[in-house]
Formats: C-alpha cells, sequence, structure tokens
C-alpha cells in the first residue's frame, strides 16, 4: 500500500485529500494526487505571485490557462507561443531531457491548433566537467528533435556558472502560426464526444516524472532516477503534429489536449476541468508496448508523442480514417458525460473516481504573510563593485573572455536555423525575423536571461529582462505582441530562495505594466538545487513582435567608415552592478534599477526611428545588455568583412563604467554623420539622451581615447570571442 511520500505529497497534503474526497484514497486514486498535486503540475508555490503579471492587452486572444498564450499577428493569423522547461529531466539523462523537452513544447503549441514554425532556447551551464558533458548531451538533444521533426531553431540565449554544475536550466520557447479560423483547446469537450487517445503506444518512461523528478530538490544520486524520463521520437511527432492540425483543421474535433507532464493523468482531468465536464477512462483501452502494465502505471506514464482528442461521434468514423492516412495507433479510450469526476474502469471494474475539481484545483497554496510585497518596494542596494579609474586591454580581453559573452557558435551551429525557409535572421543576430511569405510584415522573435542581473536584487532584475527583450524588438520598430516567462528557482520551502523568485516576477510583472505588453502565459521550474546549493534566480523571457519590414531589418553592423558613433539612454548615474566585469573584479553588486519614465521614452522613440531608418539616417543599431558597449560594439564590428573599426573618446574617470555597465533599455547607434545633430536634438526634445561616442574607421581595430589611447585589434577580439577559456565549446 502506497503511502503520501511515495508520490511526493505531504502529510497535510494528505489529511486534505480525505477530507474534500469524505474518505481514503485508494493507491491509484492517491498517485494521481502526487502527480497533478505536485509542484509542477499544481504550481501551489507559484500561483499566488504569478497572479501579479498583468494578462490583458490590444492583441492578447488567449492568456494564461491554455496550452500556450496566443496573439494577434494580422487580420488572417494568430501566433501561439510559450516557454517550458525541462530542468531536471535534462540533468539526470541529457540528451532525451532536452530532447522531450522541445517535443513537449511543440505539442502544447500544436494543441492549440498552430503550425510551429520556430523554436529558441534559453540555456545555463555550469563550469566543471560534468557540466561539460551535461551541456553536450543537451545540445545535441535539442538539435536532434528540432532538426529532425523540421523546425528551426532561430534564436537563442547560454550562460554559465557553477551554481548551473548540477542544476542545468533548460528553458525553450516554441512560437506557432494559427489561422484564425483555426482556434481549439482542451475547453470545449462536449458530453456525448468520444475521447480518442493517438500516437505512442504507452510504456513505463517518465512515471513520476512530474512529482518525484520535477517537484524536488536532487541529492549526490541521479542514476535512480533514469526510468522517470521519458524518451523522444521527432518521427513520430512529426506524423503526430500531422494528423492533429489535419484533425482540427477538418473540423473534427470539439477539444485537443496533448500529453505531457503527469500523462493521461494530466491530460484527462484538465480537458475535463477546462470544459466544465466528466469523463470516463477504460484503462484497459489504452494501446501500451509493455506487458503487465497497471492502472497506475498507464495513468502515470509520461510516453512522449501522444494526443488526446474529444470527438463528437458524428465525426468519429472521419476521424479515424484521417488519423490512420498517417499510419498512427489511435484507440477509442473514454467518453465526456456531464458532471465534474474522472473515472476509470478497468475489465468493467470501477478502480477510481474523483472529482476534477479537487483533483485540479484544490491543492493547497502556499500563503503570503501579510505586506509581502512592501520589501519589494526598497530602494536597490548601492553600488559594491569596484570600479578602475582607467581602462586598459586587460578589462577588455576579460569582458569578452567571459563565458557569457563568447561566441555562441559552436552550440547553434549544431541546429538548423532555415529549415521552412521563413529564417531572414537567425542566431547569429541578438534576435530573430522571418517573414511570414506574401505578408507585409514579419515576426521577430527574442529571448533573454541574464540571471546575474538578480543575484543581490531580484527585483531589479526582474525588471531588467523584460526591458532587454522589449530593446532588442525597439532596435527593429517591431511591435511587442506578448511576453511568455520561464521562472526558475530554488527550493520554495527556504524563505530566502521563495522571497527571490517572488521578487524576480515581481519586477517582470511591474516592466510588463510599464511598458504595456502583457505576459501570456509561461512556465515555472523550482527546487533547482542539489545538496542545498540553489542556482540564481533566473527569468527566461521571450517576446514576439510584428515586424515592419521583415526582408530589410535595420542592420546591426556598420558597412562604411565615416559613420557617427551614439549611445542612445545612456544611464544618468551608471554602476557595474550585476556585470559581467562586476564578477570578474569580485564583487557583482546589485543591478540597478532602472527608470521607467526615460527608458519607455527611448524605446519608444528606438522604435518610431527604426521602422522608417532611411528617414532619420539611422544605418544600424543594437540594443546593449550582457558585456555592456564594449562587447555590443565589438561584436558589431569584428562580425563583418571587410572589417571596420571605431574611433571613441571617452571620459578618462567614467570609461569604464561607460563601456562595461549593462544597464537594459540603452541603445549602440551607427548615424550618418550629416544627421547626427537632429538627432541629438530631437532625441532632446523627446527626454532621451543620445551621447556621440566617436566615428567607424577603415582601419579593424576599435581606438578608445580616455586620458591615454588603449587600442583592440579586432583579429585580437575575435580570437578572445572564439576562443575564451574554452567555456562554451561543446564539441
Amino acid at each position: 500500500m502506497l503511502t503520501y511520500k511515495d508520490v511526493g505529497l505531504s502529510e497535510g497534503e494528505y489529511q486534505e485529500i480525505v477530507r474534500l474526497l469524505a474518505r481514503t484514497p485508494n493507491d491509484l486514486e492517491l498517485g494521481l494526487f502526487g502527480a497533478l498535486w505536485s509542484e509542477h503540475c499544481s504550481y501551489k508555490n507559484s500561483k499566488p505571485f504569478l497572479a501579479w503579471l498583468p494578462h490583458e492587452g490590444p492583441f492578447v486572444v488567449q492568456g494564461p490557462g491554455g496550452n500556450a498564450g496566443v496573439v494577434r499577428f494580422n487580420q488572417d493569423y494568430d501566433v501561439a507561443f510559450k516557454i517550458e522547461s525541462h530542468n531536471h529531466p535534462s540533468y539526470v539523462e541529457p540528451l532525451q531531457g532536452a530532447a522531450t523537452g522541445v517535443g513537449g513544447i511543440l505539442r502544447d503549441i500544436i494543441a492549440m491548433g498552430a503550425r510551429p514554425i520556430a523554436v529558441a532556447d534559453i540555456l545555463k551551464f555550469g563550469t566543471n566537467q560534468r557540466a561539460h558533458a551535461l551541456r553536450h548531451g543537451i545540445v545535441e538533444g535539442i538539435g536532434a528533435y528540432g532538426n529532425a521533426i523540421g523546425i528551426p531553431t532561430v534564436t537563442g540565449s547560454v550562460g554559465y556558472s557553477a551554481l548551473y554544475d548540477a542544476n542545468p536550466l533548460v528553458n525553450v520557447l516554441a512560437v506557432g502560426l494559427l489561422p484564425q479560423s483555426r482556434h481549439i483547446g482542451a475547453d470545449g469537450a462536449k458530453p456525448g464526444s468520444v475521447l480518442l487517445l493517438m500516437g505512442q503506444s504507452t510504456g513505463r518512461d517518465g512515471i513520476h516524472g512530474a512529482s518525484l523528478l520535477a517537484s524536488q530538490d536532487f541529492g549526490t544520486e541521479t542514476e535512480s532516477m533514469r526510468p522517470t524520463v521519458q524518451v523522444g521520437d521527432p518521427f513520430m511527432g512529426k506524423l503526430l503534429m500531422e494528423a492533429t492540425l489535419a484533425i482540427v483543421t477538418e473540423g473534427l474535433a470539439d477539444a485537443v489536449q496533448d500529453l505531457g507532464a503527469a500523462g493521461l493523468t494530466s491530460a484527462l482531468a484538465e480537458l475535463a476541468y477546462a470544459s466544465q465536464v466528466g469523463v470516463t477512462l477504460d484503462v484497459g483501452a489504452v494501446p501500451c508496448r509493455e506487458t503487465g502494465m497497471s492502472a497506475y502505471d498507464i495513468m502515470l506514464s509520461e510516453t512522449q508523442e501522444r494526443m488526446l482528442l474529444s470527438v463528437p461521434k458524428s465525426h468519429l468514423e472521419a476521424a479515424l480514417r484521417t488519423i490512420k492516412t498517417f499510419d498512427l495507433s489511435v484507440a477509442e479510450i473514454g467518453r465526456v458525460m456531464p458532471g465534474d469526476f474522472l473515472r476509470i474502469y478497468l475489465d468493467s471494474n470501477q478502480v477510481a473516481d474523483v472529482p476534477t475539481q479537487v483533483l485540479v484545483a484544490s491543492c493547497p497554496r502556499h500563503v503570503l504573510p501579510n505586506k509581502f510585497t512592501d520589501r519589494f518596494t526598497l530602494p536597490a542596494n548601492s553600488e559594491s563593485a569596484p570600479i578602475p579609474l582607467t581602462i586598459d586591454q586587460d578589462l577588455g580581453f576579460r569582458v569578452l573572455r567571459h563565458p557569457d559573452c563568447q561566441d555562441r557558435s559552436p552550440i547553434y551551429s549544431r541546429y538548423d536555423s532555415t529549415i521552412q525557409v521563413r529564417t531572414v535572421w537567425g542566431p547569429d543576430h541578438d534576435s530573430a525575423i522571418l517573414h511570414l511569405g506574401e505578408a507585409s510584415e514579419g515576426l521577430q522573435i527574442a529571448v533573454s536571461a541574464p540571471s546575474r542581473w538578480a543575484l543581490i536584487d531580484s527585483v531589479a532584475g526582474g525588471y531588467a529582462v523584460v526591458v532587454d527583450v522589449l530593446s532588442r524588438v525597439a532596435s527593429q520598430g517591431a511591435v511587442p505582441l506578448g511576453l511568455t516567462d520561464g521562472i526558475n528557482g530554488g527550493n520554495p520551502d527556504k524563505p530566502e530562495e521563495y522571497e527571490r523568485v517572488a521578487g524576480l516576477v515581481w519586477g517582470i510583472a511591474q516592466a510588463a505594466r510599464d511598458f504595456g505588453v502583457p505576459v501570456t502565459g509561461g512556465n515555472v521550474s523550482l527546487h533547482n538545487e542539489t545538496e542545498s546549493r540553489a542556482i540564481w534566480p533566473t527569468a527566461a523571457l521571450g517576446v514576439v513582435a510584428r515586424h515592419p519590414h521583415p526582408k530589410a531589418p535595420v542592420a546591426d553592423r556598420p558597412d562604411a567608415k565615416g559613420l557617427t558613433i551614439a549611445l542612445v539612454n545612456p544611464p544618468g548615474d551608471p554602476t557595474l552592478g550585476g556585470s559581467v566585469l562586476a564578477e570578474e573584479l569580485g564583487r557583482i553588486g546589485a543591478y540597478p534599477r532602472i527608470a521607467p519614465d526615460v527608458t519607455i521614452k527611448a524605446l519608444n522613440l528606438m522604435g518610431t526611428w527604426a521602422r522608417d531608418p532611411d528617414a532619420v539616417g539611422l544605418l544600424a543599431c543594437r540594443s546593449i545588455g550582457v558585456g555592456g558597449l564594449f562587447v555590443a560594439l565589438s561584436r558589431a564590428l569584428m562580425s563583418r568583412a571587410p572589417q571596420y573599426g571605431a574611433d571613441l573618446r571617452l571620459s578618462a574617470e567614467h570609461a569604464a563604467l561607460d563601456l562595461f555597465n549593462e544597464t537594459a533599455g540603452q541603445f549602440l547607434v551607427f548615424l550618418d554623420p550629416a544627421l547626427k545633430n537632429s538627432w541629438v536634438s530631437r532625441a532632446q526634445d523627446g527626454g532621451v539622451t543620445v551621447k556621440i561616442l566617436g566615428e567607424t574607421t577603415d582601419s579593424p581595430q576599435i581606438k578608445i581615447q580616455a586620458g591615454r589611447t588603449v587600442t583592440f585589434e579586432l583579429h585580437a577580439l575575435w580570437q578572445a570571442f572564439r576562443e575564451g577559456g574554452g567555456s562554451n565549446h561543446v564539441g
């Protein structure tokens, strides 16, 4: 007989189950509760602070609650998008953990009736030998699944710290295109409909993945957890995608739900709860690929590449015929009925009966103490990183060699970024741009996850990640349609870790409100902690935006000498808090609190100019992020052949601050020199500062005059960028 501990529940949660059912649950029912009341499925610790996020906006079609968020793109199409994590499985079994993370988020998009058109990965790795092996397997898994199923990986983010040695983060964003006539979800199931399960036959892989793998801290031993990691099959995933979209296009289903965490348990319960119906299941009708599987095994299996369909009886024959054209296994496993229940039968005997309201929505949640959010309104910590008075070559090379600033091509070269032939800008840029055929407007996708920013002040760090992804959009003149977030943190049972993650979300919520861009959904992954060592609180943010001229993006590198180099929206009181240089100097410091008013003006102004760059003489532009102005300028110059250089003139006293502060919302711009004065005056009229830094040259070097002259040869910068300390190379 099982105990509540066996399924990952607390004693208090078990007693609440007994109270709600007015009886003792049997082993199967206890397993159902263990899965759906886990942190991974119930969000019992995070829902109180997720409620702070704004979800409404002018383009929002579907906010949180569905398999993915949906935003309006144009008069014909919507865009479905979402971030999901697969952190714990990727540590236990890196290749399959990462691969099934890609497969799972793609099915979330497909279950909305959308065809996936792009993937982005947001990764955090450790620095030891074990982390190197994990990195190799994770990258291999992402590439293997995405390449095989035919979905391009178009952009991404990679970061490193020893705190991720035993807790790598694998967050994946998927984006799909959805004709407005093809909307579907899990909330449309009608009494009388038949439940069809199609795809892979069910095996024992992934049992207790949600409750015991994704919802608990790690110890030193992970080998015993391998059976809880699912195994993916991208070729089956391709067939499942096409079959599902065909069913939806033909109007043969009234509801669709993918099978991910907690398998059939979650799919059935969430479909029933969303549709406000009851469901019955004949567990013996579920196709199994292993002998002797119990009802418990079948209900808790997380076998991949499966989809649950609710099909009206009048469409059943047509649906089965369509599915069989894709050579997929399909079985009638249950019925939709009036009521509020999940009833499971085996050989005509009822083996479980629980109300879906209790199963899905009644898990006890974390209760925030009174005035909990008051702590998030405190001013930022004072600058604690030492500021060098003079700039020298050592500072520049130390920053560029840092793993977070190095070349990412050893990773993204393993991904196919051009399949589907939509990609205009791929992973060698700071964001992705996709054209959508004959449409004049395209889609921009940007992601960001600079976790160092949130280390000391998680509120400021969370706010800044939003500003960072929106700055990438503004630099192209694109209109942001919506945000999706992946929140990663440590053990929520520890007050200090809970407060750090809550502060991160508070900062995201404040920024999303200030900039008027809603969060349409996302994911929370807690318990990223091994032997009491937690990760940095890490927000993986993604944004989708409507790009005004996708086939002619604003350049992100100069193509001539004599162009004016300027900095838009430099901080009035710059600090090195949260920066790569501060870490290199041994004292990270608190990330600066961003001034909303002036930053909103700066992003709006850049967006306006980038929508019509020729009219204002904007020849190239980059937003500034990790590594600061120095890294942004180095990447802009060393990535073009023939190479152009730069001659900068900076204040000797503030040169290091100008070059290496990472305050989000700044832009490096290259201007027509004949129009630089009008730029400065028009920006000042709009309340935005523009600082003229120098001009481009035809010499392949960066020359910085700051009291004395320091010169960086571009070939040396390129070598440091490509090689560094080797942390970014996964081969």
